[in-house]
């Protein structure tokens, strides 16, 4: 039996529900959509939020968005499959597109399925070798294949590559919250103890940067950062 916070709780979600609804009627958005499928899966009621969502997006007369967007709607509520599904389909007629490609590896990585990703990520930067988005990819996908040597190779990247947007600002983001973790949990195993000390305070030094650069270049890059560390920690629960 639900506990009076619980229907408490429940009943502000279906009041925002309602209040998103009459938002996105006014101005359809992909950010009012996903609000909506998320306060639907909070009421335990994903697959309305999933039908709600596909009603739309079935409008929508660009194939690669209406494919890309339902990927997403799908990833959110953790139908990986399904989301591979349309990117697989996305690839199929785009297999050219950089957009598709960045966000099918990353689905692959989500999936644990970290070969096949790798394979998309070495191709984009092969084209595209300053791509933070694409390396942060690549990063993700050694980590999980226990790659330390190439980890670190991805550092030294990384490094050297200055974001030329706020978008890049985010990717950057992810990275050091990925090896900042991923160096503090490797000290004395793959990487010596001096090593993840130096390494851990190149990281710190990065705030003295990002207050020069303004708050929305010090957004991207702290939500990156909080991004880099739940993916850290998600392969390793995985792996556990």
């Amino acid at each position: 039996m639900e506990d009076k916070s619980e229907v408490d709780m429940k009943a502000v979600m279906k009041d925002n529900l309602q209040s998103l609804k009459e938002s996105f009627h006014e101005t359809p958005s992909m950010e009012y959509l996903l609000q909506i499928v998320a306060t639907y899966r909070g009421l335990e009621m994903t697959e309305r939020g999933v039908g709600f969502a596909e009603a739309f997006l079935m409008q929508i007369e660009d194939e690669k968005e209406r494919l890309l967007q339902t990927s997403m709607i799908f990833e959110m509520v953790d139908l990986n499959e399904e989301a591979l599904s349309y990117l697989t389909e996305a690839m199929d007629k785009y297999p050219e597109d950089t957009q598709v490609k960045n966000h099918h590896g990353m689905l692959l990585n989500k999936s644990s399925k970290f070969e096949d990703a790798l394979l998309i990520y070495d191709g984009l930067l092969e084209s595209s070798p300053k791509s933070l988005e694409s390396l942060s990819g690549k990063l993700i996908a050694l980590i999980g294949l226990g790659r330390h040597g190439d980890v670190l190779k991805i550092y030294k990247t990384s490094i050297t590559i200055t974001p030329s947007s706020p978008q890049d600002w985010h990717f950057k983001g992810v990275i050091d919250g990925l090896l900042k973790d991923y160096f503090d949990h490797e000290k004395g195993k793959s990487i010596t103890e001096g090593q993840a000390e130096k390494l851990s305070k190149s990281f710190d030094s990065i705030t003295h940067i990002m207050d020069g650069l303004g708050p929305e270049v010090s957004n991207f890059y702290m939500m990156g950062n909080f991004a880099g560390k739940e993916i850290y920690h998600e392969i390793l629960e995985n792996k556990s």
